[in-house]
């Protein structure tokens, strides 16, 4: 269980499905603890895990690390708070990164590429 997080914010957001926190990887988790003590304040998630049918709602892929427990996108107020993430999420060794207008995407899929960061 994560020092820093409650477990209802890695609820799937459609409010239905009732997966959570126990379908997160302990991997992922760890190093979300570690981020926050870097950070010095609040990660506030978005987005974690979440069930097929909420995924498509939010128009994510087929594939989304989502669905497995291996993501999680961070809310980004402004542009010092995402290079502090970014900072951040790369000393903990995160290898996929999606940088969005208000958001940081955070993954950890042993299934997908390393090295990569892409842009919404």
């Amino acid at each position: 269980m994560p020092r820093w997080f409650k477990p209802s914010e890695f609820v799937c957001r459609c409010g239905k499905c009732g997966l959570g926190i126990e379908r997160m990887d302990p991997d992922l988790l760890a190093r979300l603890d570690r981020m926050r003590d870097l950070v010095g304040g609040p990660l506030a998630l978005t987005s974690a895990i979440r069930c097929a049918a909420h995924n498509a709602a939010v128009g994510g892929s087929p594939t989304s690390s989502h669905l497995v427990g291996h993501a999680v996108d961070i809310a980004v107020p402004g542009v010092a708070q995402r290079y502090n993430l970014l900072s951040a999420a790369l000393s903990q060794g995160f290898q996929r990164i999606g940088i969005g207008k208000d958001f940081i995407h955070l993954d950890n899929d042993p299934a997908k590429p390393r090295g990569v960061v892409w842009l919404y």
